[in-house]
């Protein structure tokens, strides 16, 4: 599942829709009563797979009794969300996507790993980790950005309007 960032011909003055409610407390999260929940997992070889119950984080959206892995590999992730660039030179593919989703890996031997982390992704090989205190600093960067790239798509619709005027 997948959140993708809705695009509008005009934007309100009001807040988008898609941007979640924000809070000034970092340590509470409206609607969020529990960090975890018990949840069924399915670990072991076909054949001689059992059904165990696992702590899973309340951002999981991964269904663990699906395959079969050992106990080691059950990995939590949230929904990706998901921002398209798009181009007019090929109007059936995105030419990118920009991911951001929430993973936790309880027995990775990176300790960062083991702790909730953000995961962005551009569909590459490569993906970042970040700490919450570095995703609010990209979202600040990408907020500018936006801002920026909102001004420049202001400037070439006045250009072209003036030259078609000629």
């Amino acid at each position: 599942m997948s959140n993708t960032v809705q695009r509008a011909a005009h934007i309100p003055t009001e807040v988008l829709p898609v941007i979640p409610a924000q809070t000034d407390d970092r340590n509470s999260v409206p609607g969020i009563s529990s960090p975890v929940r018990v949840m069924p997992a399915v670990v072991g070889k076909a054949g001689a797979a059992q059904r165990i119950y696992v702590e899973c984080p309340d951002f999981c959206g991964v269904d663990h009794t699906k395959g079969y892995v050992e106990l080691e590999d059950i990995t939590h992730y949230s929904a990706s969300d998901v921002a398209q660039v798009l181009t007019f030179l090929d109007d059936t593919t995105s030419h990118s996507d920009l991911t951001a989703t929430i993973a936790l890996d309880p027995t990775a031997e990176d300790p960062r790993k083991r702790e909730a982390h953000l995961v962005v992704d551009t569909g590459t090989f490569e993906e970042a980790r970040l700490t919450p205190a570095m995703a609010e600093e990209l979202a600040d960067d990408l907020i500018a950005f936006a801002s920026q790239l909102r001004h420049k798509a202001r400037q070439v619709a006045a250009f072209n309007r003036k030259q078609a005027r000629r």
